[in-house]
């Protein structure tokens, strides 16, 4: 997940919200003013419960985004590198490249956020008494102690013991150290992470025919989603470790058709995008030097009236800020390599000399293959 829209830069980390957050932030802002404030604070105005939710559902996400960023700062503390934070409609993710090599990262990695949670909820809790002590008004101390409570479930909950949760993710780190297999501790964490999911389900389907019609379709909802994102996070893990066996040279495309820096965007198109099933190609010197990568959208970039005069060499991403890879890297580095800079392909380079071109639909089909043949 790298869509979404950019807020913020916290310890170096980018927070992007989603655009499914909105739905759930109003939907807890609802909540909060029309049902838990009321109920737990009752005699105040309308605008006091309006103000109590808003504040209750900022602190609320502003307690995701820190149980996340404790996951960021560890996975960065262990040497893994982190992209950055999107806040979606279940909460939080970060956006770690790659994953734990070793349990003991894995589990030092997950264990932070619920810590964290437990932290930030013990922390409201002093403060909401400190506050009711004080003399403080009722409707502060109210929306700390609920968000207390909040972030104790929020804890406890990732504590369950099914991937894609924390608890699952704790679960397979344990399972690993014992095995040593990372493989099956993953399939493990998976079933019973779409076991919990199941359980969801059937909750929610009680809680529809006791008449419970919204937390019953939440209940529905979530646990679909944990079912399925535990059986993707098996599934994903299966292919690394397939391409993590298979060399660049044995996908890539060799001898990939090349364009002159001097070459206009105007002869670009007409000649080479609007003839060629390619969107991108390599610009290379006269001796055969790489220069860098031209694609379609840098070109739509540039005004139209524009393309005539404009080179190659003004618009391309220059062969230092483009990705490159090695013949005998893995598929499972350019994946990685390529999701980190968000672009489709990478040139393919050993000893100043371009060997061929790699993108997405490259690793692919080689994975379209491969599951033909197994």
């Amino acid at each position: 997940m790298t869509g979404g829209i950019r807020i913020a830069r916290f310890f170096g980390f980018e927070v992007r919200l989603d655009l499914s957050w909105f739905v759930v932030f109003l939907l807890v802002l609802w909540t909060f003013a029309k049902a838990v404030f009321p109920s737990r604070t009752p005699g105040l105005g309308t605008g006091e419960y309006v103000a109590m939710a808003f504040s209750g559902a900022v602190v609320f996400f502003a307690s995701v985004l820190l149980h996340e960023l404790a996951h960021s700062a560890m996975a960065r503390a262990r040497g893994i590198q982190v992209e950055g934070i999107t806040l979606f409609v279940f909460g939080g993710m970060a956006r770690i490249r790659s994953e734990a090599t070793n349990p003991k990262d894995e589990f030092l990695i997950t264990v932070v956020g619920p810590l964290s949670s437990a932290l930030i909820g013990a922390l409201l809790l002093t403060f909401a008494w400190i506050g009711a002590a004080s003399g403080m008004h009722r409707s502060i101390t109210s929306v700390a102690e609920y968000l207390a409570i909040l972030n104790f479930i929020l804890a406890a909950f990732n504590l369950i013991p099914g991937f894609p949760l924390d608890g699952g993710r704790l679960l397979r780190s344990l399972v690993w150290h014992v095995t040593r297999d990372v493989r099956k501790a993953t399939r493990l964490a998976s079933l019973t992470g779409q076991g919990f999911g199941f359980v969801m389900i059937g909750f929610g389907m009680l809680s529809l025919f006791q008449g419970y019609l919204v937390s019953g379709i939440w209940l529905i909802f979530i646990g679909w989603f944990l079912s399925q994102a535990a059986e993707a996070s098996y599934r994903q893990l299966l292919t690394r470790r397939i391409l993590e066996g298979v060399k660049v040279k044995e996908a890539m495309t060799r001898n990939p058709e090349t364009v002159g820096p001097d070459l206009t965007l105007r002869d670009l198109v007409d000649d080479y995008i609007l003839r060629r099933r390619y969107s991108a190609f390599p610009v290379q010197s006269g001796d055969g030097r790489p220069l860098g990568l031209i694609t379609l959208s840098q070109v739509k970039e540039v005004d139209r009236d524009a393309w005539p005069i404009t080179p190659v060499s003004r618009v391309m991403t220059q062969i230092c800020e483009a990705v490159t890879v090695r013949p005998d890297d893995t598929l499972a580095q350019v994946l990685t390599k390529l999701e980190g800079a968000g672009v489709g392909r990478a040139l393919v380079v050993e000893d100043g000399r371009l060997e061929g071109v790699i993108s997405r639909a490259d690793v692919s089909a080689w994975m379209d293959r491969y599951q033909q043949l197994h």
